[in-house]
């Protein structure tokens, strides 16, 4: 989908965004703006997945202020196409876009969203600053709010690791320590695979700091890859690669390997299901691993911009952040309060919790993690 949305970016000539904010929503109080969204009456969501959540948050939305809220569930690649479509009209049909990484560049070129967002939502101040300000190498200042976060960990069996691994020297001397012990998904099944691809090429190459900023693959600064796959190939007796997340958490479960790498999502549904045992212990480890979120933005021609901002802030809240962390895994974007699944602490999250390399580079070594070490 990354390719199409790149393609389709670069189709309408990756234009900067041109229309400033409504000068209204400037210097209208927020009671203000509340009272205009109450008189729009409505709005149109979109988001790809979370459908009992979304319309959960919806009908309570509704019931609280009167605002009906069209929920829209499909694929991001279509929905995009469309508002791409309909930019140029004075009116478009959808109002708050509920996006993740693989469409966040696209977004933003093609001057897509609303800007000054994040000055005009009151709880604004209580989000994640790193979801904030950039996502997958691309600069989101002013344009999205952050509406969950996700990170990625080490999930462990804490009676047959004693002491879990810190240091990326650590993490391969364990994996040579205990063949067959260790277990990650393959990166392109899943994101938890290309967390540990990341965190093997800083720990192997040691620059955590390249690639910040890129939002273009640069050959040079990939020319020593090779180094990474040569590292992969020669664990390959001693690693289980996986399917899925889940099957390498399911794996973890059934006693198959003592610690994978895992989403703390992915974990709180295990949990949640009783597909893990309460036992099993998660944790970012001291060289850090990345994790990221995913964002909401108010279309650039909404016809109910009002309604949408109200009802970003309303999925912004302290307690429906909550409730959407209890219903459905991913954690809250909001930094003051903590989840009933709070897995790993905040405290944690910002200590040892790493931005994605941007989007360029991550496709870049799933594509070649299959040609030099899966098909090697």
């Amino acid at each position: 989908m990354r390719r199409h949305l790149t393609a389709i970016a670069a189709a309408v000539g990756l234009l900067a965004a041109t229309q400033a904010p409504a000068a209204d929503f400037g210097t209208m109080s927020w009671d203000e703006i509340t009272a205009q969204a109450k008189k729009e009456g409505e709005l149109t969501f979109f988001s790809w997945w979370g459908e009992e959540w979304w319309r959960t948050a919806a009908q309570q939305f509704q019931d609280q202020t009167g605002i009906k809220v069209n929920v829209v569930i499909g694929d991001t690649d279509p929905t995009v196409t469309k508002i791409l479509a309909e930019k140029d009209r004075d009116t478009g049909t959808i109002d708050v876009l509920h996006f993740g990484g693989s469409a966040v560049k696209t977004v933003i070129d093609a001057g897509l969203l609303m800007p000054g967002v994040q000055d005009i939502v009151p709880n604004q101040a209580q989000l994640d600053p790193k979801l904030s300000v950039e996502q997958e190498g691309v600069n989101v200042t002013g344009y999205v709010i952050p509406v969950y976060r996700n990170q990625t960990g080490l999930l462990y069996n804490p009676d047959r690791v004693a002491n879990p691994p810190q240091s990326w020297d650590e993490l391969v001397a364990f994996i040579n320590d205990n063949p067959g012990q260790f277990a990650f998904t393959n990166p392109t099944k899943g994101g938890s695979g290309q967390a540990m691809v990341q965190a093997a090429i800083f720990g192997v190459l040691g620059d955590k700091t390249r690639y910040a900023g890129d939002t273009e693959l640069v050959d040079a600064k990939v020319a020593d890859w090779g180094k990474v796959w040569d590292w992969f190939n020669s664990i390959e007796d001693k690693v289980i690669i996986t399917n899925s997340n889940f099957d390498s958490i399911e794996r973890l479960n059934q006693g198959e390997v003592s610690m994978v790498v895992a989403w703390d999502d992915d974990t709180q549904i295990a949990l949640s299901k009783g597909t893990l045992s309460p036992s099993m212990k998660l944790y970012i480890p001291e060289m850090g691993l990345p994790g990221g979120g995913d964002t909401l933005g108010v279309v650039a021609n909404a016809p109910h911009k009002a309604a949408a901002l109200a009802f970003i802030n309303y999925l912004t809240e302290a307690e429906v952040q909550k409730q959407m962390n209890a219903m459905i895994g991913p954690y809250l974007a909001r930094v003051d309060v903590k989840g009933e699944s709070a897995l790993i602490s905040e405290e944690q999250r910002q200590a040892n919790g790493q931005a994605w390399v941007p989007a360029p580079y991550k496709q870049y070594f799933g594509e070649q993690f299959v040609a030099s070490v899966l098909q090697h």
